[in-house]
C-alpha cells in the first residue's frame, strides 16, 4: 500500500520481524536497518515519516543516532519512537530532552503500539501538509494517503471525486460511505482506488447515513480494496499495451445498461471497466481473453 514510511533501526531481529508484520498489514510503507550508522544513511537517503529506533545498537546507539538526526535538515522535524526492553526513567528523560517523541517498552501491544504512532504521525510534515489539503489532485496525493491522514488525523470528512463520479465519507477512523457511479461499499472504493486519478476536495464536517451497511474502519476497507485491485492489475498485465482504448464491445461481456455504454466507445480500458457492473477482476478477464 502507498503510506506513510515508517524506519525501522534495530538489531534485533525478531523485534523487526514482529514490527513489519503489524506496520505493512496496517498499510504502512517500510524500511529497515540493524545498526544505528545504516539507518542513518538511509535515512539521509530516503528521509522517513516516522522512525522506530533501538537504544542499544551497534556503530551508533539510539541516543547518537537521535543526535545526529536532529543535526540534519532534512531528518530534524521527522518524530521518533524508541521502542526498547530498558524500562528505566532516566533513559526516557534523556531520550525527551533529545528530542524523542515517545517510549515504547517491549514487550508492547499491537493497539499501543498503533495509537503511539498515529499520535506521533500527527506531528509529521506530511500530516501537516495534508491537514491542511481542501482540494488537490491525487498525483500529489494518492487517495490511499489521503484516507490514511484521515484515519490519523481521526477526522470527519467527506471527499469529492468529480473526474471519477465519486465521493467518500469517513469519521474518526471509519469509513461511513463510499460511492462511485452507481456503485457503493466496498465496489465503490475498490473502483476509485483503480483509477486513483483527478482532483477531490475535503470538505471537513460533512458526514452522512451510511447506505451500505455497519461502518468499517478505514484501515480494513483500504486493504479489502488494495487487494482487489492488485488482483485487477495482474490480469491486466497480460495486455501488451496497458491501459489500451477499446473501439468494439466484447459479445461475451453480457451486462445491464449496455447500450448507454457502448455509446462511450472508444475509450480507455480503466475508464470503461469501472462503469460496467460487476465484478472487476471478471470483466477484466474477458476484455484479455477477448483481445489478447
Amino acid at each position: 500500500m502507498k503510506g506513510y514510511k515508517i524506519h525501522i533501526i534495530d538489531d534485533d531481529p525478531a523485534t523487526y520481524e514482529i514490527l513489519n508484520a503489524y506496520l505493512e498489514s496496517a498499510g504502512f510503507k517500510v524500511r529497515s536497518a540493524s545498526d544505528g550508522r545504516a539507518g542513518l544513511e538511509m535515512m539521509q537517503t530516503d528521509p522517513p515519516d516516522l522512525a522506530l529506533l533501538d537504544i542499544q545498537m551497534p556503530e551508533l546507539d539510539g541516543f547518537q543516532l537521535l543526535e545526529a538526526m536532529r543535526r540534519e535538515e532534512s531528518l530534524q522535524d521527522v518524530p521518533v519512537l524508541f521502542i526498547t526492553s530498558l524500562d528505566r526513567t532516566n533513559l526516557k528523560i534523556k531520550g525527551l530532552e533529545l528530542g524523542a517523541d515517545d517510549f515504547i517498552v517491549k514487550p508492547f501491544e499491537r493497539a499501543e503500539l498503533f495509537a503511539r504512532i498515529k499520535a506521533a504521525l500527527r506531528r509529521s510534515d506530511r500530516f501537516r501538509r495534508a491537514e491542511n489539503i481542501l482540494a488537490g489532485n491525487l498525483i500529489d496525493i494518492s487517495l490511499t494517503e489521503l484516507l490514511q491522514t484521515l484515519d490519523i488525523g481521526r477526522k470527519m470528512a467527506r471527499i469529492t471525486f468529480s473526474e471519477m463520479d465519486g465521493d467518500v465519507f469517513v469519521d474518526r477512523g471509519m469509513l461511513v460511505s463510499a460511492r462511485q457511479g452507481i456503485f457503493f461499499g466496498e465496489a465503490a472504493l475498490t473502483r476509485l482506488l483503480f483509477l486513483d486519478k483527478g482532483s477531490f476536495v475535503v470538505d471537513f464536517g460533512m458526514i452522512t447515513e451510511r447506505q451500505d451497511g455497519e461502518n468499517i474502519s478505514i484501515q480494513h476497507q483500504v486493504l479489502n480494496s488494495l487487494v482487489s485491485v492488485d488482483n485487477v492489475n495482474k490480469v491486466l498485465a497480460e495486455l501488451p499495451v496497458q491501459n489500451p482504448q477499446i473501439e468494439t464491445w466484447p459479445p461475451a461481456l453480457l451486462v445491464e445498461g449496455v447500450d448507454s455504454i457502448k455509446e462511450l466507445l472508444p475509450c480507455s480500458l480503466s475508464d470503461l471497466l469501472i462503469l460496467i457492473p460487476g465484478d472487476l477482476k471478471t470483466n477484466a478477464g474477458i476484455f484479455i481473453n477477448e483481445y489478447l
